[in-house]
């Protein structure tokens, strides 16, 4: 018998009086609830490493006691504390739809720096937030929403909740629901920024996203030339050559095969313009690839583990960040055992050890799509939070703002400590 087939009895049930005087969606949400809960049970490969069968029970009634008081934006965001309980960050509510868009939101997007949350984006009226730090969200702390917000998803390590938590915290559904605001339908909030060191309070308008609203962020207010990463950082791979320091570099975006450019393809190329440009060092940045195919870069492993021009330490080096995760996170552990490259940047957004292979299914009346893991990888020995780099480089405020790529920078002027040089 499935697990939830009794507990779905009881709570229909409990539900029957009310339901007498209920709005038909509460029914559609009840059944979409136990068909999220079915799903992952049944399609998951083990939902329970980071929660007991008895707790995510206890969560499912919980949250059916309370669909009678919740609209649609707050279920949505309580569907995804529900799967968060599972610890699998590759686990997840799909939050592009017509409810996710309907959430009032404001209108600044922020990052987690070391040195504090940041405006890294806005809409067009309020860019000039872009570059300020966040001191408080309706007068709590940011440090605190950010820790509170983050039982709202699923993470791994602390890379993965700092890289999450910036953009849950500007969804008013997803701080009303962890008691940081009342109303989550709010018109406006207040924002306390420190800027020229003066903490000054902003009433920043609210709203559901609207097409054709123009979105700001950081980079586009950079003067050009664009630092080399951001000018890369779309399609699936490219390359250039760094001349003053002799390196070739490659920004790794996907962990897909481009449609007109076949990895082996790309390889050749990049090995025969290494020897016509005698180029010293090869960087391989990785710091914007969320994963897909972790095959699919294997042909330039292959080249470099054989190369006699990359044969030295510190001849190869990769780049990885917070957003590096799943496959492009397993492709920068083989990088380092399998190239002796030296890895630079912040830790990985997963754990080495993970589950993964992603597979989806659908709520049946809502509509939202379920991504859940189907396989477990075991990809190194013991538990280790994170890939950790060899020389870790935070996202730090004034560099970013300044156009300053220093993760780039260390890895042009890395120097091995066993260099005779």
């Amino acid at each position: 018998m499935r697990m939830f087939s009794r507990l779905r009895s009881i709570l229909l049930l409990t539900f029957c009086s009310c339901l007498l005087h209920a709005q038909q969606p509460t029914e559609r949400w009840v059944e979409d609830l136990d068909a999220l809960a079915e799903g992952l049970l049944e399609r998951h490969p083990n939902f329970y490493t980071q929660t007991s069968v008895a707790d995510f029970e206890a969560a499912v009634t919980n949250l059916h006691a309370q669909l009678l008081t919740l609209d649609d934006q707050q279920i949505l965001i309580e569907l995804g504390r529900l799967v968060a309980l599972g610890g699998d960050a590759h686990t997840t509510v799909g939050m592009n739809n017509t409810i996710g868009a309907a959430m009032h939101r404001l209108p600044i997007q922020m990052t987690v720096l070391e040195d504090g949350v940041f405006v890294t984006a806005g809409l067009e009226a309020h860019a000039e937030l872009i570059g300020t730090r966040v001191v408080s969200i309706n007068s709590v702390a940011i440090d605190e929403v950010i820790e509170r917000i983050s039982v709202l998803f699923a993470y791994e390590n602390r890379s993965k909740q700092i890289g999450t938590a910036g953009a849950y915290a500007s969804l008013l559904p997803a701080l009303e629901r962890v008691g940081i605001i009342e109303d989550h339908l709010a018109k406006s909030l207040v924002v306390t920024i420190a800027s020229d060191g003066e903490d000054e309070q902003f009433v920043l308008p609210c709203g559901p996203s609207v097409p054709g609203q123009r979105w700001v962020n950081f980079i586009q207010r950079l003067p050009q030339p664009w630092p080399l990463a951001y000018r890369k950082q779309s399609g699936y791979y490219a390359s250039d050559f760094i001349a003053e320091h002799r390196a070739m570099y490659i920004a790794y975006n996907r962990c897909r095969e481009a449609p007109d450019l076949p990895m082996a393809d790309f390889v050749a190329f990049i090995m025969r313009k290494s020897d016509e440009l005698d180029a010293q060092r090869i960087i391989i940045d990785m710091r914007w690839n969320g994963g897909g195919d972790e095959t699919v870069i294997w042909p330039l492993w292959k080249a470099l583990e054989g190369s006699e021009r990359f044969a030295n330490k510190g001849d190869i080096i990769g780049l990885i960040s917070r957003q590096t995760f799943s496959s492009a996170m397993s492709n920068s552990q083989q990088l380092r055992e399998n190239c002796g490259a030296i890895l630079i940047g912040e830790p990985t957004g997963g754990k080495p050890n993970h589950f993964g292979a992603l597979s989806s299914f659908t709520l049946p009346n809502s509509g939202i799509v379920i991504r859940h893991s189907t396989r477990w990888f075991q990809k190194v020995e013991g538990d280790p939070d994170a890939v950790t780099p060899d020389v870790l480089v935070p996202w730090r405020s004034e560099p970013l703002f300044a156009g300053i790529d220093e993760t780039l920078d260390a890895a042009l002027h890395y120097i091995w400590a066993g260099s005779a040089d």
